[in-house]
């Protein structure tokens, strides 16, 4: 399946004190890229809560390469597939909108959850 590609602006809020995107927040970033990139597949994490099925992050493996300053418009690239009955593996790449090289690219890995945190396996209505 093809990249999903989502837009997000980089505000003041998301800087440390010397200007640049501090690390954290560009988990924040490609969480939000993958809720996207879920819903496009019309599942929402609301509907999952109430079926009783949660994707919850199990793993992040992340490389910061350069760093991204309040104002610049950022594309987070996302695909996914499945990595076992119960595990999503997401590939991301953030980069400066319409440029080429990465800021941070990142291997993340999902479970799919009980309401009591027990592994269940990913539902068939998830197609990758």
């Amino acid at each position: 399946m093809p990249a999903e590609r989502f837009e997000c602006k980089v505000y003041l809020e998301d800087t440390d004190a010397q200007g640049i995107v501090y690390h954290a927040n560009y988990l924040r970033f490609l969480e939000r890229a993958r809720t996207e990139y879920l819903e496009s597949l019309g599942l929402r994490q609301r509907e999952r809560m109430s079926d009783e099925v949660l994707f919850v992050v199990h793993e992040v493996h992340a490389k910061f390469l350069k760093p991204a300053r309040a104002g610049e418009r950022l594309e987070v690239a996302t695909r996914a597939e499945r990595a076992s009955d119960y595990r999503l593996r997401f590939v991301q790449d953030i980069r400066r909108a319409g440029e080429p090289a990465s800021l941070v690219t990142a291997e993340v890995f999902v479970v799919c959850v009980g309401r009591e945190g027990e592994l269940v396996e990913i539902p068939a209505s998830v197609r990758l």
